[in-house]
């Protein structure tokens, strides 16, 4: 069958050659049907015939022709983002681990240099500096460097002059020196129990609603350059001074004055860039020195008379970036003001005497977890109440922790580290209570017959100094990535002013409520959908203040504080 195919394909290609001679197309069926039947017999002769004739010439052209293109060719460059050889795999490798061990030395010695600095008083008009060690150490480089960073800076015409900054900056820190230095030393208010059963009256309780419910919006102002993370109201008589620490290390001071409505704002830099305040506490004894904890793990103290941040206490000498002594919370007795109880995140409790500059301090782990805050009994400074990740709240005696550490060797983890003690078996635990997720933060009442917890379990629980339940309210807490951890706190107003035991939280809501002990809902809600368009996650009352005076602040995401009166 396929040779009958064959043939009548081959007649056909014929029929088809003859018609297109006939037609004067011959070449042309060459072309489109092959090369005629005919054809092939002096095809061998004929091609050695022109081989004979025709020598080699094309053949050597095209090489040299090919040579030139060679050589005209630049040699490619191997690439680098893909390696291709084994050789190249490997010298990419060590490249990209020179590159990083080259930039963690680098970023190692700009920590080092960084915390050396911090070790030093740093006046005012340094921590004004967006960078106040890049400052410090351009001003000891000489004007060389200082010319260098001044070329720098004309080629951005957003950049100011150096030198007018300098003066502006001067001025600025005298301003703020002195009207940090006029301020007068106000202790923290102390409470009796008498008091507290006094102000607790219904007559007590229903003022307070009312005046509550009459506190309206007066300023919102952007205090920090990011997300407050820590925020503390000071109890200045004369106007409204509230603290606030953000993200990236930065104190924010707010001076606004109700009568006139007016605002001022001033913005340090005491703790290292990138490492956020984590609380504010003023003295217990004089509100002209505040305290500032950060997880640069230090705490440092800003005097009002002398214009100095100073560096109190450091949990590690080291340089690590990762590190179990972030320092989360503090506290400090008003018994003996001058001891400080700082908490970290690695569970561990740290006591430093100030008047001991010489002394480190000591540091008990009470926890395997993060301890969230730290608490001291007002009426009895031995009593700590510590908040943790693993969802429980603990009461320690000080005093027994003490005894059963003395029999214990200090365990040192890191030649740069504080030695600590291991009391993670609770000796010296007096109560205890469990949260169903964990606890951001668990403070004493004013009186310290009360304890106010918060947690992720979305509830707000009222405690006895016992940790029995007193008040258990459900309140969203769920503050996700983008919002601070939510504290709630306590108003601590001047004794015998009629205030009830009461506190303040944040809302998801966009508002601040206000609590009295037996509440099931809020006394009040402070909103105002104009003006407060996020979550004030942060919230502090102004202290020793009575129904009339009564303030509450909040701070958000953004850096702003709103405050209502």
């Amino acid at each position: 069958m396929g040779s009958e195919y064959e043939r009548q394909r081959l007649k056909n290609i014929e029929e088809n050659n003859r018609l297109l001679e006939q037609l004067g197309l011959g070449e042309a069926s060459k072309e489109v049907f092959g090369k005629r039947s005919h054809d092939s017999d002096d095809a061998k002769p004929r091609q050695q015939k022109q081989q004979k004739q025709q020598p080699a010439k094309k053949r050597v052209k095209r090489e040299e022709d090919a040579d030139k293109a060679v050589a005209a060719d630049p040699p490619r460059r191997s690439s680098r983002r893909v390696p291709t050889t084994e050789e190249d795999k490997k010298a990419s490798r060590e490249q990209l681990e020179t590159e990083l061990e080259r930039e963690a030395q680098r970023k190692d010695e700009k920590r080092r240099i960084e915390h050396e600095t911090r070790r030093n008083d740093m006046p005012i008009l340094e921590l004004l500096k967006r960078d106040p060690v890049e400052y410090i150490h351009s001003k000891k480089c000489g004007e060389s460097v200082k010319k260098e960073e001044k070329a720098k800076k004309e080629d951005d015409e957003d950049e100011d002059d150096e030198e007018d900054d300098d003066e502006n900056d001067e001025l600025i820190a005298k301003e703020l020196s002195g009207y940090l230095a006029s301020r007068p030393a106000i202790p923290r208010p102390i409470h009796s129990v008498e008091d507290e059963k006094d102000t607790n009256s219904s007559d007590s309780v229903h003022k307070y609603k009312e005046r509550a419910n009459s506190l309206v919006f007066k300023t919102i102002q952007k205090v920090t350059s990011n997300r407050i993370h820590s925020m503390q109201y000071h109890p200045d008589k004369e106007s409204d001074l509230v603290f606030a620490g953000d993200k990236y290390g930065q104190l924010g001071i707010l001076k606004y004055d109700a009568d006139k409505d007016t605002a001022q704002i001033w913005r340090l830099q005491p703790h290292v860039i990138g490492s956020p305040i984590s609380c504010i506490r003023f003295d217990a004894s004089d509100s002209r020195k505040a305290f500032t904890t950060s997880y640069d793990c230090t705490i440092r103290q800003l005097d009002f008379e002398s214009g100095l941040s100073t560096q109190l206490f450091r949990s590690n000498d080291g340089y690590e970036q990762e590190t179990n002594r972030l320092i989360t919370h503090l506290d400090i007795p008003h018994q003996t003001p001058s001891l400080l109880h700082a908490a970290d995140n690695g569970g561990g409790l740290s006591l430093k005497d100030m008047r001991e500059s010489r002394d480190r301090g000591v540091r008990y782990v009470l926890s395997k977890n993060k301890l969230g805050s730290v608490s001291i009994n007002p009426s009895n400074e031995q009593q700590v109440c510590v908040a943790s990740n693993d969802h429980a709240v603990r009461i320690f005696d000080m005093r027994m922790v003490k005894k059963h550490c003395n029999t214990l060797e200090p365990i040192t983890e890191d030649e740069d580290d504080l030695p600590y003690y291991d009391n993670r078996e609770e000796i010296g635990m007096l109560h205890r209570t469990i949260h169903g997720k964990a606890v951001t933060s668990a403070y004493y009442s004013p009186t310290g017959s009360n304890i106010l917890s918060t947690s992720f379990d979305n509830t707000v629980k009222v405690f006895d100094d016992k940790l029995n339940v007193v008040n258990s309210i459900k309140h969203n807490n769920e503050t996700g990535r983008w919002l601070s951890v939510f504290r709630m706190q306590w108003i601590n107003p001047a004794p015998w002013t009629g205030v009830p035991t009461s506190f303040i939280t944040p809302s998801m809501k966009r508002s601040l409520e206000m609590w009295t002990m037996g509440d099931r809902a809020p006394s009040a809600d402070l909103v105002d959908t104009e003006n407060i368009t996020a979550v004030p996650a942060v919230v502090s009352a102004k202290p020793f203040t009575g129904l009339d005076d009564l303030s509450i602040a909040g701070g958000n995401g953004s850096g702003k504080v709103v405050l209502f009166m």
